[in-house]
C-alpha cells in the first residue's frame, strides 16, 4: 500500500479483493505488547514545591497520563544543543489536587560573555491526548494517547492525580556562542509560585541551514481549506504558506509545494481544449473527439479554444455526429452566449441534450437569431446530461461538427473534423506563477526536494495504470511525442537556468509490479530521451534490478529496504529513499500514534546507517476520508485518531482502517469542524510524532557532520578521528534491523552525546 495509489480508481472485483485484504490487515485487539516508555525508567523528579510533584524528561518520550513519577532526581532541567537546532523537553505537572489558573513562562537564557537566548525563542505547548478505541495492531492498546501539541495560550487547569505534560522547545540560532546558558521556567497557580532552573549547553558547532536528507510529505490544500473555513484564494495561499513555514522549521519538504502555482501549458494551432483526439473509429477523416466524464463531482467537457463570432439576429444551423460507449447515453451540447467583453450571458445560450448510442448518429439543430447583446458563442461539449452538481458521467465521441449561418456553407467551427496538421501545433510552458512560488519555496524556505508535476505523463500503480494524454493526443502517437518533447525540454532548461535543477523529482508511477515494468520503462525512457537532466523517481514495492535502472531515485517501503542493494547501487549514482504509511505494522518501525515514541527518530538513524538519502510519507494532513465521511460532516481528528481508507473502490460508508495517525502528523486548529465555522488564518497544530521526526532529522545531521569532520581531520588528530569513525557504526544495542531496535530513547541520547563530543573534539583548536 503506497502514498499515491490510494487515490486510483479500480475495477469492482479488484476493489473487493483489496477491501478484504485491508480488513484482514488489522489484527484482532491483543494484550498491550509494547509500552511506549519504560515504567519509572525515564525522566527526572524535580524538587517538590507548592504546585505539587514536578518532573521532566528529554523530548523523546510519550508521557501517558498514568506514567509513574521517575525514580531519578534532578535539581533542574539540563539540555544541550547545537546551533541551528530545536531542543525539546517535557515538563510534567502531577498535582495532588486540581490546580486552576496555571500559568507557565520561560525566561531569557543568559550565556557566556553577555550572549542571550531570548524567551521569544522558547515555545511552550500542551501535550494533549486522543482516545484510541481501536488499536492499530497488537502492539497498541485502547485508551488515551498523547499526540497533539497545541500552544499554551493563557492559563489552564490541571486535574489532580494525573500527569499534565508541557512540551517546551528551545530554538538555538545558528552560530550562537557556545557555552552554558541559564534561565528558568516559572509556574504559577493563583498565589502559588515555583521556578525550575533551566541550563542549556550550546555546542561549538551548528547544523546546516538546509537539511542533508531529502523528504516528501503530502500536504494538499483541500483539507486545509475545509478545516480552516477558508473562502478566497488569497486566504488559502496565506494559510498554506504558514504550513510551509512549519515544514521548513521541521526540516521537511512538502511533496507538492507548487500545487497552487503550476507550470501553465499553452498550445497554439490547436483549436480544441479537453478531450482526446481518437483515431480508432472516427465518423470521417482520421480523428474524432473522445470526451470522458468519470468524475462524480464535476462536469467534464471539451470546448473550442476560441469563441465564435456571430451576427446578431441571424439564424444558424448546428450539425454534428455523435456516438457513445453505452446505449441511451445522454450528452449535452452548449453554445454559450458571450457579450463583447467575453462575459457569459446564460439567458441567451443554446443548449441541447442528445441521446446517443453505440453507432454514429447525425444531429442537427436550427438556431434562431441571437439578440444584439451577444457578440460570440463558445462551443462546449459534455459527454453526460449536464447537472449542477456534476454527478452524471459518461463517454461520448463527437465528429464533423459544423456551425453555419443559414444559407451559407461556411463552417464557423475551426477544425470541426479534428484534422490538425502536426506542424501547425506549438506548445509553450508559462512559468510566471511557478517562478514566483519557486523563489519563495526553493530560494527562501530552502526546500531541497519537490515533486515536479508534468502535464501529459501517464500515471498508475501496481493496481491500475493510465496512458498519458497531452494536448488531446494519446501516448504513442507522433503528435504526443513531438509536443511532449518540446514541453519537457523547456521545463528542463528553465529549471537549470534558475538554479533549481536537481531538487525536482518526477513521481508519476507508484509501486510497479513486474507486469507494469514495460509500461514504466517506456515512460521513464521517454523522459530521459527528451529531458535527460530531470530526476526520475519511483516507489518500489519489489525493489530489484529489473526496474531500478530507469530512475535516479528509488523509494522503497521501509520493511522491504535491502541495505545490501543500497550499498551496491548508491556508488553508481542511484539515490535511495524509504517510506512509511499504513504499513509496515509492528514489530517493524512505524509512524502510528499508539506505538513507541522512539520509532520516527529511529527511522532517521537507520536511514543514515543504510545510506538512504530521503524519507517519504504520503500525507501530513490526512484528516478525513471522503469514502467514509460526507463533505458536510468530515471526521474530527481531535476526537477520532483513526485514519480510514479512501479510494480503492471501497463503497461509501464502509469503515476500513489504515491505523491511528497514518498520514496525520499535523492537526487543524479547528477542534469542532462540524459546528465551528470561524475562519482560521493560522498555521497547523504540531504533534509529538512531528517533533520526534525533527529530532531524528537533526540526529541525521549529527552523523553527516561527524562523517565530514572525520574525513577532514588533520594528521595530528588521525587517531582520534579513527576512534570517532567507530561511532558511525550503530551498535546492535540500538538496532540490528528494522524490526529489532531499542524502544528506550535513552540509548539514542547516550550515543548522540558521544557523536556531539567527537565533532567538537575534531573541530576545536584547528
Amino acid at each position: 500500500m503506497s502514498p499515491s495509489s490510494r487515490f486510483r480508481s479500480f475495477t469492482a472485483a479488484s476493489a473487493a479483493v483489496l477491501a478484504a485484504a485491508l480488513v484482514a490487515a488489522v489484527p484482532a485487539v491483543a494484550a498491550y505488547a509494547v509500552k511506549p516508555s519504560p515504567a519509572a525508567g525515564y525522566g527526572y523528579r524535580l524538587p517538590d514545591g507548592p504546585l505539587g510533584p514536578l518532573w521532566w524528561a528529554e523530548g523523546s518520550y510519550k508521557v501517558l497520563r498514568d506514567d509513574p513519577l521517575p525514580a531519578a532526581k534532578s535539581p533542574g532541567i539540563s539540555l544541550s544543543a547545537a546551533g541551528g537546532e530545536f531542543e525539546p523537553f517535557l515538563l510534567v505537572l502531577r498535582p495532588g489536587v486540581r490546580l486552576d489558573d496555571v500559568g507557565v513562562h520561560a525566561s531569557d537564557l543568559d550565556g557566556p560573555r553577555g550572549a542571550i537566548l531570548p524567551a521569544s525563542g522558547i515555545s511552550i505547548k500542551h501535550v494533549e491526548y486522543v482516545r484510541v478505541t481501536t488499536p492499530t495492531d497488537a502492539a497498541g492498546k485502547a485508551g488515551w494517547w498523547p499526540d497533539p501539541l497545541p500552544p499554551v495560550d493563557g492559563s489552564f487547569a490541571a486535574a489532580g492525580g494525573e500527569n499534565h505534560p508541557l512540551w517546551i522547545t528551545v530554538r538555538v540560532p545558528a552560530g550562537a556562542a557556545p557555552g552554558e546558558y541559564k534561565g528558568s521556567i516559572r509556574l504559577t497557580a493563583g498565589a502559588l509560585r515555583q521556578s525550575i532552573p533551566l541550563a542549556l549547553t550550546v555546542r561549538s558547532f551548528s547544523l546546516p541551514d538546509r537539511p542533508s536528507i531529502r523528504s516528501s510529505f503530502g500536504l494538499p490544500s483541500a483539507h486545509i481549506k475545509l478545516y480552516h473555513n477558508l473562502e478566497t484564494d488569497d486566504e488559502l495561499e496565506r494559510v498554506v504558506d504558514l504550513y510551509h513555514q512549519n515544514l521548513r522549521d521541521h526540516r521537511i519538504a512538502p511533496s507538492h509545494p507548487f500545487e497552487l502555482y503550476p507550470i501553465e501549458v499553452e498550445f497554439s494551432g490547436l483549436p480544441w481544449r479537453g478531450g482526446e483526439f481518437d483515431a480508432a473509429d472516427p465518423h470521417g477523416g482520421g480523428r474524432s473527439l473522445k470526451v470522458v466524464d468519470d468524475d462524480l463531482n464535476a462536469n467534464v467537457e471539451a470546448s473550442a479554444a476560441e469563441p465564435i463570432e456571430i451576427e446578431p439576429g441571424a439564424a444558424y444551423r448546428l450539425d454534428l455526429w455523435i456516438r457513445a460507449a453505452a446505449e441511451g447515453q445522454e450528452a449535452t451540447v452548449l453554445l454559450e452566449a458571450l457579450d463583447a467583453a467575453g462575459r457569459p450571458l446564460p439567458a441567451y445560450s443554446f443548449l441541447k441534450v442528445i441521446k446517443s448510442g453505440l453507432a454514429w448518429k447525425a444531429e442537427s439543430s436550427d438556431i434562431g437569431g441571437f439578440p444584439a447583446e451577444v457578440a460570440s458563442v463558445r462551443l462546449r461539449l459534455f459527454p453526460a446530461f449536464r447537472k449542477s452538481d456534476g454527478t452524471t458521467t459518461g463517454t461520448v465521441w463527437f465528429d464533423d461538427i459544423a456551425l453555419a449561418k443559414a444559407g451559407s456553407a461556411a463552417n464557423l467551427v475551426p477544425a470541426g473534423n479534428f484534422e490538425m496538421p502536426l506542424e501547425s501545433i506549438g506548445v509553450r510552458a508559462d512559468f510566471t506563477r511557478f517562478d514566483k512560488a519557486a523563489r519563495r519555496f526553493l530560494d527562501e524556505l530552502g526546500f531541497n526536494a519537490f515533486n515536479l508535476k508534468l502535464e501529459g505523463l501517464g500515471t498508475g500503480s501496481f493496481y491500475s495504470r493510465q496512458e498519458g494524454v497531452f494536448g488531446g493526443f494519446r501516448q504513442g502517437t507522433a503528435e504526443y511525442d513531438r509536443l511532449l518533447s518540446r514541453y519537457l525540454k523547456q521545463v528542463e532548461d528553465h529549471l537549470a537556468a534558475r538554479g533549481w535543477l536537481g531538487r525536482e523529482y518526477i513521481y508519476w508511477f507508484d509501486e510497479p509490479d513486474p507486469k507494469d515494468y514495460p509500461f514504466v520503462r517506456e515512460g521513464m525512457q521517454m523522459i530521459r530521451r527528451n529531458a535527460p537532466r530531470l530526476t526520475r523517481f519511483i516507489t518500489e514495492r519489489r525493489p530489484g534490478p529489473e526496474i531500478m535502472d530507469v530512475s535516479e531515485i528509488g523509494c522503497t517501503i521501509f520493511d522491504r529496504v535491502d541495505p545490501g542493494t543500497v550499498a551496491g547501487l548508491a556508488p553508481k549514482g542511484r539515490e535511495f529513499w524509504s517510506y512509511l504509511c499504513t504499513g509496515p505494522k509492528s514489530p517493524w518501525l512505524t509512524l502510528f500514534i499508539d506505538h513507541a515514541a522512539v520509532n520516527l527518530r529511529m527511522w532517521l538513524w537507520m536511514s543514515h546507517q543504510w545510506g538512504l538519502k530521503g524519507i517519504l510519507v504520503w500525507r501530513a494532513n490526512y484528516w478525513t476520508s471522503s469514502s467514509l465521511f460526507p463533505p458536510d460532516a468530515p471526521q474530527n481528528p481531535w476526537q477520532d485518531p483513526m485514519s480510514y481508507v479512501v479510494g480503492y473502490g471501497v463503497p461509501f460508508g464502509q469503515p476500513n482502517l489504515w491505523g491511528n495517525g497514518d498520514g496525520r502528523f499535523l492537526y487543524p486548529p479547528n477542534r469542532d469542524i462540524g459546528r465551528d465555522k470561524a475562519k482560521y488564518l493560522c498555521g497547523p497544530v504540531d504533534s509529538i510524532r512531528w517533533e520526534l521526526l525533527r529530532e531524528g532529522i537533526e540526529d541525521y545531521e549529527y552523523f553527516v557532520l561527524l562523517e565530514k569532520v572525520v574525513r577532514d581531520a588533520p594528521p595530528a588528530k588521525a587517531g582520534r578521528a579513527a576512534e570517532a569513525a567507530k561511532l558511525l557504526k550503530i551498535p546492535a544495542g540500538i538496532f540490528t534491523d528494522g524490526k529489532t531496535y531499542a524502544k528506550d530513547p535513552k540509548v539514542l541520547l547516550e550515543h548522540r552525546a558521544k557523536v556531539a563530543a567527537a565533532i567538537e573534539e575534531l573541530t576545536t583548536g584547528r
